[in-house]
């Protein structure tokens, strides 16, 4: 029994970072970002995708618990020199970036488990988003929703859509802190 007393406790610790390994890689957040697969021609995107940057004119976040102002603040065609303010203050592109590969990684994560509008019953509505983007200013507004019977979970419901994309409290307040965080940065007027 001597002999494989070593074998033993050495196997005993591999199997337990085995499963520390295994436990903690399921509660890592994925890193914000557009996802999904390369779609075949004429194929329906896997992710959804809530903002594409390149169009967009403003997005505006009005909720209970944080509110602000993304706006472009250059010409459309003028892509590559655009500048960029949030709440009226200059912004960086890279913090442009991260709000908005932020706010679709929320929906990206709730594509798996979307469900019906239908589906959706007593809600409260905590925000409302309000993307403006194209050369005609399209508005596309977004209600944010909880309901009673799960109250750890937001649905991100898009307007005329069929599905609703859930959002975890946990996740939504990140997004929230970062937000927060950007809008200490910025430089006082």
């Amino acid at each position: 029994m001597k002999k494989w007393l070593p074998a033993l406790a050495f196997l005993v610790v591999v199997l337990m970072v085995i499963c520390i390994w295994y436990f903690v890689r399921l509660y890592q957040s994925d890193a914000p970002g557009k996802k999904g697969t390369e779609a075949s021609p004429g194929a329906e995107q896997i992710q959804p995708l809530w903002v594409e940057k390149k169009g967009v004119i403003s997005v505006e976040w009005n909720g209970k618990r944080i509110s602000w102002l993304l706006r472009r603040i250059s010409q459309m065609d003028e892509v590559a020199k655009s500048a960029w303010t949030l709440n009226g203050k200059p912004v960086t592109e890279a913090d442009t970036d991260t709000i908005l590969l932020q706010m679709n990684s929320l929906l990206a994560k709730g594509e798996g488990a979307k469900r019906s509008v239908s589906s959706l019953k007593n809600e409260a509505v905590d925000s409302t988003v309000t993307v403006t983007s194209g050369t005609e200013a399209e508005e596309k507004v977004y209600q944010i929703a909880s309901e009673a019977a799960e109250p750890n979970t937001f649905w991100i419901i898009p307007s005329g859509a069929s599905f609703i994309y859930p959002v975890s409290d946990k996740d939504m307040q990140l997004f929230e802190k970062n937000i927060g965080q950007i809008k200490a940065l910025l430089p006082s007027k």
